[in-house]
């Protein structure tokens, strides 16, 4: 079996992005197949300090997409970007059922809760963290869409809650959506589509961003559906949704009353965005 490698799409000496593979974990004990140990090998291999290269946040083993690392000092800037909410973070995840409104503001409090070895996150009325979303549904197939969230706090499993307490958990999602939606997908099916924020050391506007995998491909199109040539336009936010459930199906006059509160995205300016140069 092919050992999993991850793809630089950005590099400068500050900073490495890459695009993870699902399957594989960010992080790991040495000796384990990890993101960041397969990025401090490549470090040493280069001459320079692998010690020096810090991830400056995670993604689930099952997740893949955009995974970020900073180097010496870079990374306390980094993490302060993440921590004052200075990064856009983007997600792609097929979902089952199709979400019942096309856009979507999800504000929720969440809390975690042990189950057996493991965690998980739950709703709460009050006293837990913060985590807000906007959900677009960006195309529909026979039994799946294909959506963008976008969490502002970046809680953990915060995109996965957000969407099963929406009525639309993603496909292969046992923890959030049960057996019917383990059985759609082999894998949890989300993807870190894309991280927007300032460079932390020349302030250019620096846009990463990982390519559609195979596998959302390849379930989109057998499940007759379609991928947008607007895949990364932003659309504005029509709807919020306060609490822990949202039925299956709205009824239209419900769908009116959400849409008089509504919120406005952050916008991100996309004039002079740098481009990652491709590195082998």
């Amino acid at each position: 079996m092919t050992a999993l490698q991850p793809q630089v799409i950005f590099e400068d000496e500050f900073l490495l992005a890459l695009d993870k593979p699902t399957g594989m974990l960010a992080h790991g004990d040495e000796g384990l197949s990890s993101a960041l140990n397969w990025a401090q090998e490549r470090e040493a291999k280069k001459g320079r300090d692998p010690e020096q290269l810090h991830l400056v946040h995670r993604l689930d083993k099952e997740t893949s997409g955009v995974l970020l690392l900073a180097r010496g000092e870079w990374a306390d800037a980094v993490n302060a970007l993440f921590r004052d909410r200075k990064v856009l973070k983007v997600y792609l995840a097929l979902t089952s059922p199709i979400p019942p409104l096309r856009w979507m503001r999800v504000e929720q409090q969440l809390q975690p809760r042990r189950i057996g070895s493991g965690e998980r996150m739950v709703v709460v009325e009050a006293g837990g963290l913060q985590a807000d979303s906007e959900i677009e549904v960006l195309s529909r197939g026979r039994q799946l869409a294909l959506v963008r969230v976008i969490p502002e706090q970046g809680r953990k499993h915060q995109v996965r809650v957000a969407l099963a307490s929406s009525g639309a958990p993603v496909a292969g999602d046992f923890l959030y959506g049960g057996a019917l939606s383990k059985h759609l997908a082999k894998r949890v099916m989300l993807h870190a589509r894309t991280l927007e924020f300032r460079h932390p050391k020349t302030g250019e506007h620096i846009v990463l961003r990982a390519g559609l995998p195979k596998d959302f491909r390849e379930a989109i199109s057998a499940d007759s559906g379609s991928i947008p040539a607007d895949l990364d336009v932003r659309h504005r936010v029509q709807t919020t949704v306060k609490g822990s459930t949202l039925p299956g199906r709205l009824a239209s006059d419900k769908a009116a009353a959400l849409a008089k509160n509504v919120h406005e995205p952050r916008d991100f300016a996309r004039t002079s965005a740098r481009k990652p140069r491709p590195h082998s």
